[in-house]
């Protein structure tokens, strides 16, 4: 396992939790900057215990988000056979991230850093989850670069992960933190 840096402060940057008040600037932010249209019950769901979500504000303008929620391990692998046996009780987990993203004209200046290392910070502090798992769509180059700069290693690829995006297919990627 790589380590990854601590997070260092970002001058200009705060991150913040979401809310039922600031659902809608995930859902703003998430309307630009993914191809994929998230559903009002994805949204409701991010206040629910089990998930990990952020709002990164620079200098007061809210420019980037994380959602991920906490899941059984292995769930990412094979999420088939978990289906129809409701919430198993499960002794280890893994955070999924769901999104992870920032407003072009704010990247590179460590917000989507700041972001992930605040996710991999309030993971390591929970005993159970054994690792981070996303999807990346397989033509992202520059998510790929990201993710493997900070310790990510991808673990497969998933046919046809995606329905309504061209290519269809994703990597599974996952950071393991025990």
């Amino acid at each position: 396992m790589i380590a990854m840096a601590a997070p260092q402060a970002v001058a200009g940057v705060e991150l913040a939790g979401v809310d039922v008040d600031s659902l809608g600037r995930v859902r703003n932010l998430n309307s630009v900057l993914f191809p994929v249209r998230y559903t009002a019950g994805f949204y409701k769901s991010l206040v629910l215990p089990g998930q990990f979500a952020r709002l990164a504000f620079y200098n007061g303008a809210c420019v980037g988000t994380i959602t991920c929620r906490k899941q059984p391990l292995g769930f990412a692998d094979t999420p088939a056979a978990f289906v129809g046996r409701g919430d198993p009780p499960a002794a280890d987990y893994e955070l999924y991230m769901m999104t992870l993203g920032v407003l072009a004209p704010y990247r590179r200046l460590g917000i989507a850093q700041a972001l992930l290392a605040s996710a991999v910070e309030a993971a390591a502090a929970d005993p159970t989850v054994r690792r981070i798992v996303l999807h990346v769509q397989i033509d992202n180059d520059d998510a790929l670069r990201f993710y493997h700069r900070r310790g990510f290693i991808t673990v497969r690829m998933v046919e046809r992960y995606y329905k309504v995006l061209d290519p269809p297919h994703a990597y599974l990627l996952h950071y393991r933190l025990r």
